[in-house]
């Protein structure tokens, strides 16, 4: 299976089932949901369920999901949860790549409220975010030059085991 770019932002409306990290070093709780045990759980079940492959509980994606369209999803590639049920004003805004999701922030339904929607949220997390994307392209650039000189050394040895067992049979011939 051919693999894109790593660093696209996934623009699904749902967190895919299956296992991936979540990288939370950059995360911000302006929402203070560290301070509410109830929502803390929760923020913790949304990343043990990604982490484990679940994808995430549906009693977190907001209510008009399979309705209506998210412009800071679609546009920015940035998703929003929603910590205390599908109305909640607590929010946790991630992006979601091939191979992990990124914790953005807490916060209320702010960002949609600027124009262009979610302005703020990129203006406070698009030079880290830009780093860890760039990261994110270099790696999979590394394992590609690797792979394809992995595949590179098994090919010469095939060839060079194919001339040895060539030479053998001309030289076995010539002595028949």
């Amino acid at each position: 299976m051919k693999r894109g770019n790593p660093a696209l932002r996934l623009r699904l409306p749902r967190i895919e089932k299956k296992p991936k990290p979540v990288y939370i070093q950059q995360f911000q709780d302006f929402a203070k949901v560290g301070q509410s045990p109830d929502l803390q759980d929760e923020l913790d079940d949304i990343i043990e369920s990604i982490e484990r492959g679940d994808g995430v509980p549906e009693a977190y994606y907001r209510a008009g999901i399979d309705r209506d369209k998210d412009g800071l999803l679609d546009d920015k590639g940035i998703m929003h949860l929603h910590l205390g049920g599908k109305n909640s004003p607590t929010l946790v805004f991630l992006v979601q790549y091939d191979d992990q999701v990124v914790l953005l922030e807490t916060n209320s339904h702010i960002h949609f409220r600027t124009k262009p929607a979610g302005k703020n949220i990129l203006a406070l997390n698009q030079s880290w975010l830009g780093n860890l994307e760039q990261g994110m392209e270099e790696a999979a650039k590394q394992a590609k030059t690797a792979a394809m000189e992995e595949e590179r050394k098994e090919y010469m040895e095939r060839r060079d085991a194919i001339a040895a067992s060539l030479a053998a049979l001309k030289a076995n011939a010539k002595t028949n």
